[in-house]
């Protein structure tokens, strides 16, 4: 819980208060395709439910550990990208429309208020969805393809609701692997209940 929060908190400040101008990224032909799909933000908004999920079904304590380390590792390192070299998107081109649903308009336009569309590039979005499915990869791996296919229909969502550049989406898948490489295969960790067990 501090660990999330802590996330939730870098986040927002680096999210609303930047050291230089954001900057435009230029939008691609796929970019320009991409239809703007309102209620799908309902599916990109359940990335809340993922991480919940990923952290309540997995058993094995060194995984979970890995898990938070790589998490938090991840979200500090975009957090520095975000200040340092901001980027935006030009959620202007596209409003809310006036018939959608009351319910999913107000979830959406919560969204834009407490969500700048600064902190594009890469995706933390995407990044922390991916990573979170990567936990299946070292235990319970019959649970991997529902995650990995649950983080990538996210994914799509990052750009139908017009939250990212297609560009966002593959920074984020790699920044995603290269964070669960480095912690859950690279870095060696101490297992308390052996150095216990040997005291």
């Amino acid at each position: 819980i501090i660990m999330f929060t802590l996330a939730a908190v870098f986040y927002l400040i680096s999210n609303h208060y930047h050291i230089y101008e954001p900057v435009l990224l230029p939008m691609s032909e796929i970019d320009r395709s991409i239809p703007f799909l309102p209620n799908t933000v309902w599916i990109y908004l359940s990335e809340y439910f993922l991480f919940l999920s990923v952290f309540a079904l997995s058993k094995d304590h060194e995984n979970t550990n890995k898990y938070l380390y790589s998490f938090f590792a991840l979200q500090v390192f975009s957090i520095l990208i975000f200040i340092f070299w901001p980027t935006t998107y030009p959620r202007e081109l596209f409003p809310l429309p006036e018939d959608l649903n009351f319910v999913t308009y107000y979830a959406f336009n919560s969204l834009r208020l407490a969500d700048s569309p600064a902190n594009c590039l890469p995706s933390l979005h995407i990044s922390s969805c991916y990573l979170s499915s990567f936990v299946f990869l070292d235990e319970q791996k019959n649970k991997f393809p529902f995650f990995f296919i649950w983080a990538t229909v996210i994914g799509i969502t990052t750009l139908t609701t017009k939250q990212h550049y297609l560009v966002d989406v593959f920074s984020g898948l790699i920044l995603a692997y290269v964070f669960y490489w480095l912690f859950h295969k690279y870095i060696p960790y101490r297992n308390v209940d052996v150095d216990q067990a040997n005291r």
